[in-house]
């Protein structure tokens, strides 16, 4: 096995994830192993395809991005497609000749793939018919563009080529020889969701993903040779790389399911049940959905087939759903914590006891703290800014963490913070608050600018959802700050109600839910304000996150209306 996979992790000398990963599992791979078990929409269509797939794929395919395309090293290719096996053949190869692959979702508009075009200066687009056409709306205002592809069915336009065409030209063994990338070249550029402004472009290079992840997949997916991994995540997502390095760096193999469709609880249970996936990391809002009670029944009669570890990333799990999860599953949700920024940072982790709402303990390896606004170490149970101590010298063993935000002119800024140590100590700030005990679990508190003073009382809103959620009747909130005249600002909730709760929503049941809250939290956290609303009224971003800094903005600028 590799050595990156069986020993401690260290920084390489050299590193290439087309080379030594999956190349490498193409030929020791176990015999029954698969790199991808991919399904339809419909679940009529699968294909098992091994890592030699993607390996004799992945030279095909930089052969030719830099022999028939021109592409030149550090050129960027824009990436909007569906969960097709073509994704990670791409990725696969841009890695392997220097190419620097931008994933973006399927759900953009035309303006925004305009942006992402002129903000990354991709020269090379690839996409399904679908995202085709909402580039050429906008391709004329692309001027770093030169190629487009157009993958799949569908009439190719004008001034568009076909993938497959191109590919076809491409001899089955051919392989690539030319120059590979240095570890300290770029190898992706995530664009963030932009919950606080426009999306900024965050610079990974050829180790902080493509190899810190198998920390991710070794100690927080748990994940071995042989095993069969559902990632429950879009391809323009960070979680999507998490996914593709994390299982592909421990010889497991990725479960796709490409469902176009919104999420549906039953069919996630139907597909656990008839598919041997060993392995799940899903949200916190699919989560939600599949521990309402008719989904509870509906587990009952159709138990997963294989699945024996669960995990939950993308923002904080509420305590009660991994209480209601294990009651129905028998399986307990290991919650993580991680950005688009870094690996996972922390989590929790076999031989530690999993305490329900907390995020766990840093990543074996990694250097997480929560510090002050003078950068030092915050004390036990003192709530501070959640940091990564960043070593600049290249001998650093931890590098899970990205180059930086790439400005308009090519500079990266990391935006450290100089800790009480001095200049040689510096920390990468998340914008994430949280507090650690005195057993070195971390506890979630909300962002920076989430966090609500009310009357000289500090109150992190993820808190107080956390309890609502565990009365019968919400099926999720958001807590934002509200003005008040005594105050200066009190908690407001925001509550989504289940179906047989809503012909009683009124006075009555938010004062139950007030002294429900009063009983289960500490009293002063309890919303003195609470609006029912209609499940599409909470904002989120794309990715399916509470946007509470809308909220926050309409609570303070102009009351919403929309109520039940």
């Amino acid at each position: 096995m590799a050595h990156y996979y069986d020993n401690e992790l260290k920084r390489p000398s050299t590193f290439n994830f087309a080379t030594d990963v999956v190349d490498y599992w193409a030929t020791n791979a176990p015999k029954d192993g698969v790199a991808m078990h991919w399904i339809s929409e419909d679940r009529k269509t699968e294909r098992r395809l091994p890592f030699e797939h993607f390996s004799r794929q992945s030279h095909r395919l930089a052969v030719m991005l830099r022999d028939h395309l021109r592409m030149q090293h550090g050129d960027r290719l824009l990436l909007i497609m569906p969960r097709l096996p073509e994704w990670w053949a791409i990725a696969t190869a841009t890695i392997r000749c220097g190419v620097v692959v931008c994933p973006a979702t399927a759900l953009l508009v035309d303006k925004d793939i305009e942006y992402r075009c002129n903000r990354s200066g991709a020269t090379t687009f690839i996409g399904d018919s679908v995202s085709v056409a909402k580039l050429l709306k906008v391709k004329h205002k692309c001027p770093s563009l030169k190629h487009v592809l157009q993958l799949g069915p569908g009439v190719v336009p004008e001034g568009v080529q076909s993938f497959e065409a191109l590919l076809a030209d491409i001899p089955d063994d051919a392989r690539y020889a030319g120059p590979k990338p240095e570890i300290k070249d770029a190898s992706m550029i995530y664009f963030t969701s932009g919950t606080t402004g426009h999306p900024k472009m965050v610079q990974h290079n050829q180790v902080s993903y493509p190899l810190a992840h198998t920390v991710t997949g070794k100690h927080f997916y748990r994940l071995k040779p042989g095993d069969l991994a559902w990632i429950l995540t879009e391809q323009g997502w960070a979680k999507a790389a998490w996914a593709f390095f994390a299982t592909w760096n421990c010889g497991a193999g990725l479960f796709i399911h490409d469902d176009r469709r919104p999420f549906s609880p039953r069919e996630t249970l139907d597909v656990l049940h008839q598919y041997p996936i060993t392995t799940l990391c899903a949200p916190p809002t699919a989560y939600r959905q599949l521990v309402l009670d008719d989904m509870r029944t509906h587990y009952s009669a159709h138990r997963p087939k294989a699945l024996r570890h669960c995990t939950g990333a993308g923002e904080p799990l509420n305590p009660e759903v991994i209480r209601l999860w294990r009651a129905t599953s028998g399986l307990e949700i290991c919650d993580g914590y991680g950005q688009t920024e870094t690996m996972l940072v922390c989590g929790n982790f076999a031989g530690n006891a999993i305490r329900p709402g907390s995020m766990g303990k840093p990543s074996p390896g990694v250097p997480l703290f929560v510090i002050t606004e003078d950068g030092k170490e915050a004390s036990d149970d003192e709530e501070g800014d959640i940091a990564l101590r960043v070593d600049l010298s290249e001998s650093s063993n931890f590098f899970g963490v990205f180059d930086g935000y790439l400005a308009d002119d090519g500079k990266l800024d990391r935006k450290l913070r100089v800790g009480s140590g001095g200049s040689d100590q510096r920390f990468y700030v998340t914008g994430d608050r949280a507090r650690r005990d005195k057993d070195g679990y971390f506890w979630f508190v909300g962002r920076d600018d989430d966090v609500i003073n009310s009357s000289g009382y500090r109150i992190g809103p993820f808190e107080v959802e956390s309890t609502l959620k565990q009365h019968p009747a919400v099926v999720e909130s958001a807590v934002v700050s509200s003005p008040d005249p005594d105050r200066g600002e009190v908690v407001k909730a925001f509550v989504v109600l289940t179906q047989e709760s809503v012909r009683n929503a009124g006075d009555g049941l938010m004062k139950e839910l007030q002294d429900f809250c009063k009983s289960n939290a500490a009293p002063y956290k309890y919303p003195r304000k609470i609006q029912f609303v209609e499940p599409n009224f909470l904002p989120k971003t794309i990715s399916g996150k509470i946007q509470r800094k809308k909220l926050k903005e309409m609570e303070w600028e102009e009351r919403p209306k929309s109520k039940l």
